[in-house]
């Protein structure tokens, strides 16, 4: 058994002889860790796997991918990681479902089946195509990624991997009961365990009019390719929210030499991610080129008769337009959920091995609410696919929490951020710097990072990324400024 200490507040599991001065994920001190031992054993080490640095997409293979079907980077931005063996084991045929095509649902099927050739695997999704990169819909919009390079795996796989997938079927109930589901043709769908993964749905603000035509969000490849439509029709497009789908899907709309302008209620954009000078330095990227920024606006109403023509700010100043998109971030899908009886608040509740209220039901990415926390990141999704596929399967597995991090993707510009990157009282400390158009902020508290913004230096990214992880130590006194946590991180 591993010996470990467990974050009361956040579920952060830390593995070693002594507990952390601080917890990496939400800032907690020593004395808010208790004793932990993870008895999880996998096996040994036994193929070589490929991690994209950019957005931690996995590859399995003797060497990385020319280029990364998520994201884009090229091979040289892949590292060689090590991964376990398959632990095959006998689940007699047990009746495994999940509810969701996203890619915490793909993940739990992948993951079931290495370790289980004899479990009978069925996924459910609303989607009329197969499992595809959701990540990539605003490259698709750009035109950096074909519709075709979308699909994540063509049908033959599924075929091969004996994995069952029901196309554009929506499940009406789950009877947990009974331990099965209802579909919307009345077809009932039994399992022995079931992994909810039904993901997110766009969030509308209440804004008047926004039931407008031609008012849309971005969630889905029909969603894509309206819009893809629509550009050619009209000059122009306004993006209700500047967050990071906000600000990728206006620089992807930008890219096809459409006057963008983005609204963001904030003071300044991606406050959560970012603070204000970073901020500043990324408006100032987006009007070089083409997207007009407007923070800290109040918007009145979407205007026109059965069609969308314009947004009227609280100001009385009217914006013209015939596309509004409403980027203004996701809700998960909790309904489902409620419904059977499950415990919800933001997500769906869910302890260390990602299982819900109910023993024979687990849940895993934008529905998924861990210690307090839903994640709605790709990679947060992909690795609680897995985790909740293991534990399906009686190979106990537990999920600790993960750092936050953003990364733009589609921007032409590299920022990243991490962590907490507001200091909420005097035990945090800030060194922060621009030189040669590039920006560095680290916020610590007790000698470790706790977030970071860097924009322009990918390598510095990922060094930062891998000490927050590491819990990498900068004592105060050794380390009181910007150089010398650079020197060390490099």
């Amino acid at each position: 058994m591993k010996k470990g200490y467990r974050c009361l507040i956040c579920g952060y599991v830390h593995i070693g002889s002594e507990a952390p001065n601080v917890c990496p994920i939400c800032g907690a001190s020593t004395g808010e860790f208790e004793l932990f031992e993870d008895k999880n054993k996998r096996g040994t080490s036994s193929s070589e796997y490929w991690r994209c640095v950019n957005c931690e997409y996995i590859h399995e293979g003797s060497t990385p991918p020319d280029q990364c079907p998520v994201c884009g980077v090229t091979k040289s931005e892949f590292e060689a990681i090590e991964k376990k063996a398959a632990h095959h084991i006998s689940t007699d045929n047990a009746r495994i479902l999940i509810i969701g095509g996203g890619i915490a649902g793909l993940s739990a099927a992948e993951e079931i089946r290495k370790h289980s050739q004899t479990a009978v695997i069925t996924i459910i999704s609303n989607e009329k195509q197969l499992p595809y990169y959701r990540l990539n819909l605003t490259r698709y919009l750009s035109g950096d990624v074909d519709k075709r390079n979308l699909e994540i795996h063509p049908k033959e796989w599924y075929d091969q991997k004996n994995i069952t997938i029901l196309h554009g079927k929506e499940v009406l109930n789950i009877d947990a009961n009974n331990k099965e589901v209802v579909l919307d043709d009345q077809v009932r769908v039994q399992y022995d365990t079931l992994i909810v993964a039904l993901g997110a749905h766009p969030f509308v603000p209440p804004i008047p009019g926004h039931q407008k035509k031609n008012v849309i969000t971005v969630r889905k490849i029909e969603d894509a390719d309206f819009i893809l439509n629509k550009i050619g029709e009209t000059g122009s497009c306004i993006c209700i929210g500047g967050g990071i789908l906000g600000l990728e899907a206006a620089g992807a709309i930008a890219k096809n030499g459409i006057k963008v302008t983005l609204l963001e209620g904030a003071p300044w954009l991606m406050p959560r991610q970012l603070n204000k000078r970073a901020s500043e330095i990324l408006k100032g990227h987006l009007q070089k080129i083409g997207i007009e920024v407007r923070d800290n606006v109040r918007i009145k109403e979407i205007t026109g008769n059965q069609e969308c023509d314009g947004v009227l700010l609280e100001t009385g100043e009217r914006l013209p337009t015939k596309l509004v998109m409403i980027t203004a971030g996701v809700r998960s899908n909790t309904h489902l959920a409620r419904k059977a009886g499950l415990e919800v608040n933001q997500g769906v509740v869910v302890d260390n091995h990602l299982r819900t209220s109910d023993a024979n039901i687990y849940a895993a990415g934008d529905i998924c609410e861990h210690y307090g926390v839903v994640y709605g990141l790709w990679n947060a999704a992909q690795y609680q696919g897995k985790v909740a596929a293991l534990n399906a399967l009686g190979i106990e597995s537990l999920f600790g929490g993960m750092p936050r991090s953003s990364i733009l993707k589609v921007l032409d510009l590299d920022l990243f951020s991490i962590g907490d990157i507001t200091p909420t009282d005097g035990s945090y400390y800030q060194f922060e710097t621009e030189r040669d158009q590039r920006y560095y902020a680290f916020i610590l508290r007790d000698g470790k990072i706790t977030g970071s913004i860097i924009i322009g230096d990918k390598a510095m990214s990922l060094k930062v990324k891998q000490a927050v992880e590491n819990e990498t130590r900068f004592p105060r006194d050794l380390f009181s400024n910007v150089d010398d946590i650079m020197n060390k991180l490099r």
